[in-house]
């Protein structure tokens, strides 16, 4: 019997903090390999209230280096240390963010020598396969929310990389999407041309109609909006109702709580 593939999400809020909602992180379980995708805060005490999984995560995929996708790191790696986690642990991250990440760490005196596991870092590199275990494939695709939202506001370093991804992972037959923020629906065009059984798409630096023009044509099985702006946060049964209503050959439009499994 096959195993079945979960998505579980810790954390769906926006950047804008909320007591019902946590930040972006979620947790894949597929071909019996567990990757955290973002590490919002508080990423750490949710996964530990799920069991072994803080000695279980092979991976984690960061999208991008905002502290609503990121700030739960330090903490989560503390955690590991402290429960006696043993196995290595690989995280994935845009290239700018890595010097940095491990310097915070460093100043929080988590040596990375001293954690009792491995960890491995790698930058990624747009549009180019990486291979984890599991024969599950991730491949990291651009995208123009760092551009739109840091570029040209004030104190933004001109000179500065803004890297931020949309994340494609796969499994066998299996292709989910994660959106990651994006400057634009438009960012999602290079993903949307093959079929995809899951994609978990931000709903906050756009209008729901605009999401919906950019999807029309596509083949998705279920569409998952999250890090929801606070207009569509008051009402996500409307938001819900209208999104079918746009998207009809879309089989499940889903709004999902933080804690709430899908299985897919």
């Amino acid at each position: 019997m096959a195993t079945t593939s979960t998505i579980s999400f810790i954390g769906t809020g926006s950047g804008i903090p909320s007591a019902d909602r946590f930040f972006s992180s979620s947790l894949l379980h597929l071909n019996g390999s567990h990757l955290l995708v973002d590490a919002g805060e508080p990423c750490v005490h949710l996964l530990k209230d799920r069991g072994n999984l803080l000695s279980e995560i092979g991976a984690i995929l960061i999208t991008h280096g905002h502290v609503d996708h990121i700030g739960g790191l330090p903490a989560l790696l503390q955690g590991c240390k402290l429960i006696g986690r043993m196995a290595p642990l690989t995280i994935y991250l845009p290239e700018e963010m890595l010097a940095p990440l491990r310097a915070w760490i460093a100043a929080l005196y988590l040596a990375e020598e001293g954690l009792g596991f491995s960890l491995g870092w790698i930058a990624w590199k747009n549009n180019a396969v990486e291979s984890l275990p599991g024969k599950i494939s991730v491949t990291p695709c651009r995208n123009s929310h760092l551009e739109r939202c840091y570029r040209g506001r004030t104190g933004a370093d001109p000179a500065r990389p803004c890297d931020s991804y949309s994340l494609e992972i796969c499994s066998g037959e299996s292709r989910l999407i994660f959106s990651g923020d994006l400057g634009s629906p438009q960012d999602l065009a290079p993903l949307l041309e093959k079929p995809m059984d899951l994609l978990i798409c931000e709903l906050s630096h756009f209008r729901a109609e605009e999401l919906a023009a950019a999807l029309k044509e596509a083949s998705i099985t279920t569409l998952c909006l999250v890090h929801l702006s606070e207009e569509y946060v008051e009402d996500r049964s409307e938001l819900k109702i209208r999104m079918e209503e746009l998207l009809p050959q879309i089989n499940d439009v889903v709004l999902p709580d933080d804690g709430e499994v899908l299985d897919f």
